[in-house]
């Protein structure tokens, strides 16, 4: 009997060795670090398409831009990811944007292509690792697209921590952009972490969880001090994610992992540097993140605003964001509400989502205000 059980166990283990092995090498084989062509019914690549990574020297270091399209001639959309440091570019590849615009995913400074550890430490003859570099970081890859692609102004389009950068950057540079469209928009971030920790906790009562309750409990309320910041939202947006505050229906995180592994845009070496850009930027810049008030840093922008918000989020919570949108001032300005939605609108209602953005273009050529 002991020589059988042994025997299994070989069995068991070397299966698991072999599954594993053939896991990394799918991985690998996905990981070629290219992106795919965009094709038409013959599946030859569209004639005026176009497909393909752009590394360029922003502020003294090599950064990476997705530019994708079917027609080149279109105009540019620039798209300010979250986090700081999550890029999503591995859930928009091939997205419908890309049959109206030349969609171009950013990896800003630190993170996923655009990774170096030593952007994060002072360097002489660097700018520091800050928002104001990353304001900066901006302005010159919009300046780069408007030259490349011969346009005068583009769009950005943002998601979360992108939206922050997004108004910083509009803000100082309104001459480069034609309307700023803003998903999950951060206003005053040490007043959300308070109204989701608030939720959090009211949610694990409900729910019986003692044990987070008391979690919680013993961390405390917002604010925290700088280097506290990281360990506590490592573990509380899991919390938030599990109660439907970061996705309404379903669970955001597996769905945002999965297309990260098997996104053929990025190497082996890319998606081991992903987790570590992603907690090094947060680590650096959240402090200053949630001391910002924009209704105070930002109460009037010279470009048309677009804000897209899910009812459920509780990331960037919904009444928040609304009070900065009621108090913004700009020459036209209008809020897309999503009942069904919490902090991704673009990927929990995307048929929605592509029509409201739509309407929002509409309203913005017929160059007049449009009832929220």
């Amino acid at each position: 009997m002991g020589k059988h059980v042994r025997r299994v166990v070989r069995w068991l283990v070397g299966g698991i060795a072999l599954l594993l092995v053939m896991a990394v090498g799918y991985l690998a084989w996905r990981s070629t670090g290219e992106t795919t062509p965009i094709t038409g019914p013959n599946g030859q690549p569209l004639p005026w398409s176009i497909a393909e990574w752009t590394p360029i020297t922003v502020n003294g270091t090599r950064q990476w831009l997705l530019i994708r399209g079917q027609d080149r001639t279109k105009p540019v959309l620039l798209f300010l990811h979250g986090g700081p440091g999550l890029p999503e570019l591995s859930l928009l590849t091939g997205h419908e944007l890309e049959k109206h615009f030349v969609v171009v995913n950013w990896d800003q400074r630190g993170s996923g292509k655009s990774y170096s550890a030593d952007v994060f430490q002072p360097q002489p003859g660097r700018p520091p690792f800050t928002v104001e570099t990353l304001v900066d970081d901006a302005a010159q890859v919009s300046r780069y697209l408007c030259r490349r692609f011969g346009q005068p102004k583009i769009y950005v389009l943002a998601h979360s921590w992108g939206t922050l950068l997004g108004v910083l950057t509009v803000k100082k540079y309104p001459e480069h952009f034609r309307a700023l469209f803003c998903i999950s928009q951060i206003a005053r971030q040490l007043e959300a972490e308070q109204v989701s920790y608030d939720w959090v906790l009211q949610q694990a009562r409900l729910h019986g969880n003692d044990r987070q309750a008391t979690k919680l409990l013993r961390q405390g309320r917002p604010p925290y001090p700088p280097d506290a910041w990281l360990d506590y939202l490592t573990w509380q947006r899991e919390l938030v994610a599990r109660y439907g505050g970061g996705m309404y229906r379903g669970h955001f995180f597996p769905l945002f992992i999965r297309s990260i592994l098997l996104s053929p845009e990025y190497t082996l070496t890319d998606k081991l540097h992903y987790a570590r850009g992603a907690q090094e930027s947060v680590r650096y810049l959240w402090p200053a993140v949630v001391a910002i008030d924009l209704p105070t840093v930002a109460p009037e922008l010279k470009v048309p605003y677009f804000l897209f918000q899910g009812v459920h989020d509780y990331q960037t919570p919904y009444p928040i964001a609304r009070r900065y949108f009621n108090q913004l001032t700009a020459p036209q300005k209008r809020l897309f509400t999503f009942t069904n939605s919490a902090h991704s609108p673009i990927f929990e209602e995307p048929e929605r989502f592509m029509h409201c953005f739509n309407s929002a273009l509409a309203s913005l050529h017929a160059g007049k205000e449009a009832r929220p």
